[in-house]
C-alpha cells in the first residue's frame, strides 16, 4: 500500500480516487475507503473533500480534462478528418474508462455549477465539438449548429453504450440475424466509414 504523506496531498488523493473509481466503480468509492487505500488518517481527506459529492466532482473534472485532451489531439487542416478522429477518440475514451465515464455523465454530481472547475472542464469538451463542427459545416444558423452538436454528442454517447454492450455479449450473437447486435458489430468493424457517413448526412 502506497503512503501519501508528501507533496500535494489533495492531488495525490484525487489520483488515488480516480484509480479506485475506474477499478471498482464510483458507487463503491467513499472518503473512508480512499483514506484506507491512500494510507492516511480517516480525517485527512475531509480537509479537502467535505462530502462524497465533492470527491466525485474532482474525479469527474479530471475525467473531462482527459477527455478534452484526447479528442483534441492530431488536428489537421481537413475538417472532416478532425471530426472523425475526435469522434473515434471520444468513443475510445468512453470504452477504456467506463467507470469514470459513468460518473462524468451520471447523476452523482447533479449541479456542475457548484464546482467551477468541473463546469469549465465539461463545457470545454462540448465547445471543442462545436468548434470542429462549425469548421466542417456550412450551416450559418447558430441555433441549428447548437442542436446539431447536441445530436452529435448524443450519437457518440449512444455508441459508447452500444459498443460497451458489444464487448460483453456472447460471440454467437455477433452475427445472429435480426438482432441489433449484428448491426452494432458491423458498425464497429468499420467505425471510420460509419462516422464519415454520419457527419456527411447530419
Amino acid at each position: 500500500m502506497k503512503s501519501y504523506h508528501h507533496g500535494n496531498l489533495k492531488q495525490e488523493l484525487i489520483d488515488c480516487a480516480s484509480k479506485m473509481c475506474e477499478r471498482d466503480g464510483y458507487t463503491k468509492l467513499s472518503i473512508r475507503s480512499l483514506a484506507k487505500e491512500s494510507n492516511v488518517s480517516q480525517t485527512a481527506p475531509y480537509r479537502h473533500f467535505k462530502t462524497k459529492e465533492d470527491l466525485y466532482a474532482e474525479i469527474a473534472t479530471e475525467g473531462f480534462n482527459k477527455l478534452h485532451k484526447t479528442i483534441s489531439k492530431n488536428q489537421s487542416s481537413d475538417s472532416e478528418k478532425n471530426l472523425t478522429i475526435g469522434a473515434k477518440a471520444y468513443i475510445k475514451f468512453g470504452l477504456n474508462n467506463a467507470n469514470t465515464y459513468d460518473l462524468m455523465f451520471g447523476t452523482a454530481v447533479p449541479d456542475f455549477t457548484k464546482y467551477p472547475l468541473l463546469f469549465q472542464s465539461a463545457n470545454k469538451t462540448y465547445l471543442h465539438i462545436r468548434t470542429k463542427f462549425n469548421e466542417f459545416s456550412k450551416i450559418k444558423d447558430q441555433k441549428l449548429i447548437e442542436e446539431k452538436c447536441v445530436y452529435i454528442w448524443a450519437k457518440l454517447h449512444g455508441l459508447v453504450g452500444l459498443l460497451r454492450k458489444l464487448e460483453v455479449v456472447p460471440e454467437k450473437l455477433l452475427d445472429m440475424p435480426d438482432t441489433p447486435i449484428k448491426a452494432i458489430n458491423s458498425i464497429n468493424k468499420d467505425l471510420d466509414k460509419y462516422l464519415i457517413k454520419f457527419f456527411r448526412n447530419i
